[in-house]
């Protein structure tokens, strides 16, 4: 009897205790003492993701890694850039506000394409290129090459219409040659400053004389000579001939045409 009233004892006390440990328990959730949700997940939507520094020799590789916001992703956008404009010279203006006078070039303006006429080809070896001029100047020049040809001469074109871009391109290439733009400007004319640019303006050459070619030399050829004395029934001129007023060096090889209104009014500059 005594045994059993130690074990009803024994239980009575074990009973309590759980008894007591649950209320302090419910107590202390109700409380909010200690948490009654388990913690969230480091992977869960509503928790941020905090990178923390790994402690020295942790593998960096097991530990998840925190992606990378786009840097970009909330800028503006950036403006588009408009096509880069040509770049015109400073030193060398277009014609509109080019000076009278660059070391005795005058300007001249473009001719306009659409007056723009072949002329026939300038030819050596292999190479070959069509030329133009306008088409007032062009006629007369087909018939002056007509002519020649009657002489037994074999005339043709080597440059007529140059763009003012054309011009460009020849003219920084002399720069580079002589070394400044005045040096360049005795044997080639600025852009702006050509009188390949009207479209009237020509260089000959002798197709069997391809020594000659832009030479001085050209003024000893029978062909020179022939065009002294005939290129005026074609209202062509030499635009520098020795000792010529703009200053120029002398080119046998460069006309211009002057035959009509149109054309003798790009030159009359020149030719007062």
């Amino acid at each position: 009897m005594k045994g059993f009233r130690k074990f009803l004892g024994y239980f009575q006390f074990v009973a309590i205790s759980l008894l007591t440990t649950a209320v302090v328990v419910w107590l202390a959730a109700k409380l909010q003492l200690v948490p009654s949700d388990p913690p969230l997940s480091q992977n869960s939507p509503s928790s941020p993701t905090v990178s923390t520094p790994a402690p020295s020799g942790d593998d960096r590789s097991s530990r998840p890694v925190s992606p990378q916001p786009d840097l970009y992703e909330n800028l503006p956008s950036l403006p588009q850039q408009s096509s880069p404009q040509p770049v015109v010279p400073t030193t060398v203006p277009r014609v509109a506000t080019a000076p009278k006078n660059f070391h005795g070039h005058l300007p001249y303006a473009e001719d306009e394409g659409s007056r723009l006429v072949s002329v026939g080809e300038f030819v050596r070896g292999t190479y070959r290129r069509q030329e133009y001029l306008d088409q007032e100047a062009a006629t007369a020049f087909n018939q002056l090459l007509a002519a020649a040809t009657k002489a037994n001469l074999t005339l043709q074109p080597i440059s007529g219409f140059r763009s003012v871009d054309d011009q460009t391109e020849l003219f920084e290439k002399q720069v580079q040659k002589y070394g400044s733009r005045e040096a360049a400007a005795k044997l080639s004319a600025p852009p702006g400053y050509s009188e390949h640019h009207t479209g009237y303006a020509i260089d000959i050459s002798d197709r069997d004389q391809p020594e000659k070619d832009l030479k001085l030399a050209f003024e000893k050829t029978t062909a020179y000579r022939w065009l002294s004395a005939n290129a005026g029934n074609y209202d062509f001129e030499l635009s520098f001939p020795p000792n010529n007023t703009q200053g120029v060096s002398f080119e046998p090889w460069h006309w211009r045409y002057i035959g009509t209104q149109r054309a003798a009014v790009q030159f009359a500059s020149a030719r007062s």
